[in-house]
């Protein structure tokens, strides 16, 4: 799960992380392990995929 969160984290390298994202990329990585996925490239995916729809959802609501 590690290696999971720390490719995740590299996935959005290039943009700023605040700390409630990082605990959110964790969470998600968690919970693609708990509902059986044990492939390290598509839990970080998943973790990616709902940072970036988090951020989008946020910027619609401060419109």
């Amino acid at each position: 799960m590690q290696r999971s969160l720390d490719s995740a984290v590299r996935q959005l390298n290039g943009q700023d992380l605040s700390d409630d994202e990082i605990n959110t990329l964790a969470r998600f990585v968690r919970a693609a392990f708990i509902i059986g996925n044990r492939d390290m490239q598509s839990m970080a995916g998943f973790a990616v995929k709902a940072v970036l729809i988090r951020r989008k959802s946020r910027a619609k609501t401060q419109l």
